[in-house]
């Protein structure tokens, strides 16, 4: 049983389901591609890499224009307690070491896409305290080639339940400040076209 809740903003408490459950969260994620690609494929210029279904773990999709690797990073939960790496957990996003160093070695042109929508707010502690961000959504932009400045020891989190996990998982993740300048945020107006030439 947890010992913290996770609510929305209307005050219901979130399941915690089944978060550490890959294969799902794998299908799930193939989901989400797939919506963000009819959202906004058009829009950025975006068409799906044709690899990915050989290889669920190559990028995402390709930027028809540059014809660079984008990979789509889609979180709903805030990292609550991101302070305790430096980030306010209003702007805190992770990305997994792993993937660190995988793009920067297979992929060094590749643009990580940041689509962030708050659906979790607010946590509950055991003993009544809280943290708490506001609703948030929004998409965010970087070149993987800025991402290693931002990785240190000092804001690496490692995910104690997940130590002894077998099922791919990953086991640590860097936690990042989306206020960070290396983070473009789209505005109605930016197409990738715009953000990649300027990554």
């Amino acid at each position: 049983m947890p010992q913290y809740k996770l609510m929305d903003r209307f005050g219901n408490e979130l399941s915690h389901g089944d978060l550490q459950k890959k294969l799902q969260w794998c299908k799930d994620g193939e989901q989400l591609e797939h919506e963000f690609l009819h959202l906004f494929g058009s829009r950025f210029g975006l068409r799906l890499n044709e690899q990915k279904h050989k290889d669920p773990t190559v990028p995402d999709f390709i930027h028809t224009a540059s014809d660079r690797y984008v990979d789509l990073k889609t979180q709903n939960t805030p990292f609550f307690n991101a302070r305790r790496y430096g980030v306010e957990p209003q702007f805190a996003v992770t990305l997994n070491k792993i993937d660190v160093d995988r793009y920067t070695r297979l992929y060094p042109g590749l643009i990580i896409l940041y689509h962030v929508n708050w659906l979790a707010v607010k946590l509950l502690k055991p003993d009544g305290s809280f943290i708490e961000v506001s609703p948030m959504e929004g998409i965010w932009a970087a070149s993987i080639r800025h991402i290693p400045a931002l990785c240190r020891r000092n804001n690496l989190h490692s995910y104690l339940q997940r130590k002894a996990d077998q099922s791919g998982n990953a086991k640590d993740s860097y936690v990042l400040d989306l206020r960070n300048p290396v983070f473009r945020a789209f505005s109605v107006t930016d197409t990738l076209a715009r953000i990649a030439g300027d990554t």
